[in-house]
C-alpha cells in the first residue's frame, strides 16, 4: 500500500471530507432554520425538512464530487 498511496491521495481525500462536511453543515443548518416557512410547523414539517436535507446534501456531495475530481485534481 506504500508503494501506491502518495501524499498527493492523502490530501485529495482531506479536502473532500473537509468540504462534504462543510456542505452538509450548510445545507442542513439552511433547512433547519427555514423549517417552518418552507415545509410547515410541527413533526410532519420536521421530518420533511430532514428528508430535503439528506437528498440536497446528498445530490450536492455528488456533485461537488464530480468538480473536485474532474477540474481540480
Amino acid at each position: 500500500m506504500a508503494s501506491y498511496v502518495d501524499m498527493k491521495d492523502i490530501m485529495e481525500g482531506m479536502y473532500k471530507s473537509l468540504s462534504f462536511g462543510v456542505i452538509i453543515i450548510w445545507v442542513c443548518c439552511y433547512k433547519g432554520f427555514y423549517t417552518g416557512i418552507f415545509t410547515g410547523f410541527g413533526a410532519e414539517g420536521v421530518s420533511k425538512a430532514t428528508t430535503q436535507a439528506v437528498v440536497m446534501s446528498s445530490v450536492l456531495i455528488l456533485v461537488w464530487d464530480y468538480v473536485m475530481t474532474s477540474l481540480l485534481f
